[in-house]
């Protein structure tokens, strides 16, 4: 069986008023495609937000860029929730916020199958005193998609494992978000490898996903 479980919980505050360093994760769905869509125009728009990580990623699916001062990163959503049981067939389960304009994009999806899907979370290390990569897709190194996840949405009877509510406001903010929750499964093609890392200095390789027909 794999080597989780993850349970992680985000602060999506920290990317649109940056605070006082805190011991939360911060993580941002970065792409998505797939689910019968164009995939040059899905999803219909993706936002910049910011980050308070300091340094060079090593995940090349993240891009930093320069707004001002600060740094930010262009993503579909914010993850708030990622959790995983640990097994090689158990699902992951996301929560993510995003922009009422994707709503539309993402109501009604009855197409499973995930083309790319790209994730990055980072957490502060108060004993080291810097900020660390704590989760993102390795892909399947070996034969398949590098960077990110190899999986496809689960179904349960004619329900695909894609929920969006009505925009809201989140927190104490006047910004609008629509929560998305989405569950996604290994693909049975490829596998997938996943960083975790504890801290600044140890991190671990999960592994997820199984090839079918294979050994």
């Amino acid at each position: 069986m794999g080597d989780g479980p993850l349970g992680i919980s985000c602060d999506w505050q920290q990317t649109i008023q940056q605070r006082p360093q805190k011991n939360i994760p911060v993580g941002y769905l970065l792409d998505i495609k797939g689910m019968g869509k164009d995939d040059s125009a899905f999803p219909k728009s993706s936002s910049l937000f910011y980050t308070p990580f300091v340094g060079e990623p090593a995940y090349p699916g993240v891009a930093l860029q320069d707004v001002g001062a600060k740094k930010a990163v262009r993503a579909v959503g914010l993850i708030t929730q990622l959790q995983w049981e640990g097994g090689k067939l158990d699902p992951m389960d996301f929560t993510v916020l995003i922009s009422p304009e994707n709503k539309a994009d993402f109501t009604g999806i009855t197409n499973t199958e995930i083309r790319q899907l790209k994730f990055w979370i980072c957490e502060w290390d108060s004993t080291a005193g810097k900020w660390y990569e704590k989760c993102y897709p390795l892909g399947d190194e070996a034969s398949g998609p590098p960077n990110e996840m190899s999986a496809r949405l689960n179904q349960k009877g004619s329900e695909v494992m894609l929920h969006v509510g009505e925009p809201e406001n989140v927190g104490v903010t006047d910004v609008k978000f629509c929560q998305m929750t989405f569950q996604v499964i290994p693909d049975k093609a490829h596998l997938c490898n996943i960083h975790y890392g504890h801290n600044s200095n140890d991190k671990d390789v999960y592994s997820w996903g199984y090839v079918e027909g294979g050994e």
